[in-house]
């Protein structure tokens, strides 16, 4: 019943993307056919650890299906098992209150707003919470080899985002504080961190070159889609700084007063929760709670002032920006409190108020009915598109080398064969070799500036009398120009054109006699793949006795 309820929600929420091949490309969703290796997806280059080890994990899945299957069968998957999951935290209500639980884990605006902002990854961490707390459980409770299991969780939801890493490893431990002892709590911290280390140690050995662009706190406070305020959107889980993206639905006070009315709802039947599972309700209240507050705080303005100014200092804490993608354990902690509502509504109709079994179906349906907009990918937005043949055969004509891509006016493209869709620029992900795009993110009238020192000097360099010579200075090889938009682009005429279509340009600034470091020292890179290495080897046997438990 589980299995079969996530499944249909997950094909009605994804839609077109199921019904053909090709590549949604939308935000920070980017997959291309075959996505080359590169040291950047370790953090090996020394930029900004993003989605590291993120696209290690897609270059290396590119090599055994395209891209595309790769991006299709990762989210059914990760839906069809996180429905799975909600279901087995709902435990032992019955099949209708199962469903509830299970329909509120994966048909609500925080899933919606996260794919259409285009963080899969932030997502697929988010199915990922209820067997990480389940695992968290047994190995609270002492029993054999529950450690494997736990390992396994918090390293895979790490390689999806270190949003997802952070967010599991709270989980993980609010779940074992709640009845096991301090040595419990302290062993899976120790764990959690072990397995996050393959993001958090490339943060710490390039921290130095990091500048936190001003702002970043502001640019990305939670806000309101209704009337109602922007506590209103939070406690129904809404509430994402980019309004472009809000299901329209949405701004309507009366559908938000009602999602926040299904959020009462399930608060309602959290003793009837308790009384069942205890420790694992608590440990999701207090995690789920903590996740709420944080994203309440960030939307104070003082508050946002004086983390923008800490983030000047410790440039760390810009990981916490754009604090609405941790609201996702608030919308789990409720999972298992929903299905117990909707079992205490059909118990009480049973002895005479007939009534309730239809506010107890509603109860079921709800999250549905308040966001149709999520049926058929986002009413057909998710659909898939190809890549243009000319990518293809520039990407046959590039020397190696390091690229540059114009026009240098942010990271995100809206190309005419994607529909417009804004996302991010494929071309780091599509092309070999070390290529920079502009990273500066412009958030209506605000600019979010770079934080790497090189692009910074590709700036300055574009905008000399001589770009080509001061590019090339830079270490700089060709450049590719993607067509389609009025920005102003540098006089390039002295280098030689390569290739010169409808859709893009390559020139060749000529041979780069002199190698331009990019990454970091020799002994930086020996850590980061030390680190990497103790990960893998962890998970490896983590993984081997899971397999030897399972048979």
């Amino acid at each position: 019943m589980d299995l079969a309820t996530s499944l249909v929600l997950a094909v009605a929420l994804l839609g077109p993307m199921l019904l053909r091949r090709g590549y949604v490309l939308r935000g920070d969703m980017v997959f291309v056919p075959a996505q080359p290796w590169k040291g950047a997806w370790l953090g090996l280059d020394g930029r900004v650890p993003r989605f590291v080890p993120g696209d290690a994990f897609l270059s290396s899945a590119g090599m055994v299906l395209p891209g595309d299957l790769v991006q299709k069968l990762v989210l059914l998957v990760a839906l069809a098992v996180g429905g799975v999951g909600a279901g087995r935290l709902t435990a032992p209500s019955s099949a209708p209150s199962r469903v509830a639980g299970i329909a509120l884990f994966l048909w609500n605006p925080w899933v919606y707003e996260r794919l259409a902002i285009g963080q899969w990854g932030v997502v697929v961490g988010y199915l990922l919470l209820p067997w990480t707390v389940l695992a968290a459980e047994r190995r609270r409770d002492g029993h054999a080899g529950a450690w494997s299991a736990l390992a396994l969780l918090l390293g895979v939801s790490a390689v999806f985002s270190p949003a997802s890493g952070l967010v599991a490893l709270a989980t993980a431990v609010a779940v074992v504080a709640v009845g096991g002892g301090r040595r419990a709590v302290g062993a899976t911290v120790g764990l959690g961190l072990l397995m996050n280390l393959t993001w958090i140690v490339p943060s710490l050995v390039h921290a130095g070159a990091l500048a936190a662009p001003d702002g970043q706190f502001a640019g990305f406070a939670p806000r309101a889609e209704s009337g109602l305020g922007v506590v209103a959107s939070l406690l129904s889980f809404g509430g994402i700084w980019k309004a472009s993206i809000v299901p329209p639905e949405r701004t309507s006070a009366v559908i938000v007063l009602l999602s926040c009315l299904l959020t009462l709802a399930a608060v309602a039947g959290l003793r009837a929760a308790v009384r069942t599972h205890r420790s694992r309700v608590l440990g999701l209240a207090a995690v789920g709670g903590a996740a709420l507050l944080l994203t309440l705080v960030t939307a104070v303005p003082g508050v946002v002032a004086g983390l923008d100014a800490a983030a000047a200092r410790v440039p760390a804490l810009g990981i916490l920006r754009d604090s609405q993608r941790y609201l996702g354990p608030a919308v789990l902690a409720l999972v298992p409190c929903l299905a117990a509502a909707t079992d205490r509504l059909h118990a009480r109709a049973r002895q005479g108020v007939g009534a309730l079994h239809v506010v107890a179906g509603l109860l079921v349906v709800a999250p549905v009915l308040c966001l149709p907009t999520l049926a058929f990918g986002m009413h057909g937005d998710l659909h898939p598109v190809a890549y243009p043949r000319e990518w293809f055969t520039v990407r046959d004509q590039v020397p190696g080398g390091r690229m540059v891509v114009l026009p240098w006016r942010g990271g995100y493209r809206g190309f005419d064969w994607n529909d417009r869709r804004a996302s991010l620029d494929p071309a780091p992900r599509f092309f070999p070799g070390d290529v920079l795009i502009d990273d500066r993110l412009y958030l209506g009238s605000r600019t979010l500036d770079s934080e790497d020192p090189l692009l910074l000097d590709v700036r300055r360099a574009l905008l000399s009398t001589d770009p080509v010579g001061a590019l090339h200075r830079l270490g700089v090889r060709t450049v590719l120009v993607e067509k389609g938009t009025t920005f102003d682009l540098p006089d390039l005429s002295s280098a030689t054109v390569l290739h010169d279509g409808p859709e893009l340009t390559l020139v060749d600034l000529g041979k780069v006699t002199a190698a331009v470091p990019r990454s970091g020292s020799g002994s930086d890179r020996t850590v980061i793949l030390l680190a990497d290495l103790l990960v893998l080897l962890v998970a490896a046997a983590a993984g081997v006795r899971v397999v030897r438990r399972t048979r």
